[in-house]
């Protein structure tokens, strides 16, 4: 674990950067935090170093504004994570005006605009996951108006319906187009924010009691938990179609013994000398 304290070269700034990158990713949000509060009191010490004019061999990729920019928003999505709402606001408030770092170079003033950027669309997530219902249209043209986004945008909307008990049904029907087939976010976090939306659209299918299309995401999330070499998800979905396992079908149930069969195929293809076939799921030998 990294201490505040240790001192950092300008290397190690930009590993810190993709350490963060790669926490948010297993949604270790603690360690999102610690590593975004080293990141930023690394960066306060370039600055003052900076400002003194002190002679130094230490130089950053980008500009310094991004560092305290970054360090902030992964610190302040880690909180909303948590549903530590009044420690992500304050988090934005930093983020929203970094024009104290304004050096007038044009990389500075292109960072400090996208972070003003990142601020309004994040305190607008915030809006809508502390149940303010009222923002629900501005935040639906938020999103069809920067697809990148929608993955994010689904989570929290799921997020908040789930909490407040709305119905979403409209907006679902809205922004789902924009989602693609699993096999497009083979990125890391990406994936992970894609898993995610599957999951909690069997979560929201089965609260509202829609017991069909609950199995019937959660089927997804196995498969594509499995593409994606999502561990984390793949046992969720297993532990929620057990849950959900009553209301299936005889073609859901037959899919999820295919699914596993297959996987448990697959582990043990190595295993020649050991008959494994009597334990499949859903094998009629004895």
């Amino acid at each position: 674990m990294l201490e505040n304290d240790i001192s950092i070269e300008p290397i190690e700034i930009d590993s810190l950067v993709s350490m963060i990158k790669m926490a948010y990713s297993f949604e270790n949000w603690e360690r999102v935090i610690s590593l975004s509060t080293t990141l930023l009191d690394s960066v306060k010490d370039i600055r003052l170093e900076q400002s003194q004019l002190i002679k130094t061999n230490r130089r950053l990729n980008r500009h310094i504004s991004y560092y305290f920019g970054y360090s902030y928003l992964m610190k302040g999505l880690a909180h909303q994570k948590l549903k530590e709402y009044s420690k992500s606001i304050e988090c934005v408030s930093y983020y929203a005006d970094l024009s104290w770092l304004d050096d007038s170079t044009e990389s500075a003033k292109i960072v400090i605009e996208d972070f003003h950027f990142f601020s309004k669309a994040n305190s607008l997530t915030l809006e809508i996951l502390t149940g303010n219902k009222y923002k629900m249209s501005e935040y639906i043209d938020y999103l069809e108006n920067n697809s990148d986004q929608v993955l994010s945008g689904l989570i929290t909307i799921l997020e908040s319906a789930i909490v407040h008990h709305f119905n979403i049904d409209n907006e679902l029907s809205l922004l789902m187009r924009h989602v693609r087939d699993y096999s497009f976010y083979k990125e890391q976090v990406i994936a992970s924010k894609y898993l995610s939306l599957q999951y909690m659209l069997a979560l929201y299918n089965y609260l509202n009691k829609n017991y069909s299309y609950a199995l019937d995401y959660t089927i997804h999330s196995l498969v594509a938990s499995d593409k994606l070499n999502n561990d984390k998800y793949f046992k969720k979905s297993v532990a929620l179609f057990e849950i959900l396992k009553t209301y299936a079908s005889v073609p859901q149930l037959t899919e999820y013994s295919n699914i596993l069969n297959k996987i448990f195929k697959g582990e043990m293809e190595n295993e020649e000398s050991l008959n494994f076939s009597s334990y499949f799921v859903g094998s009629s030998e004895q």
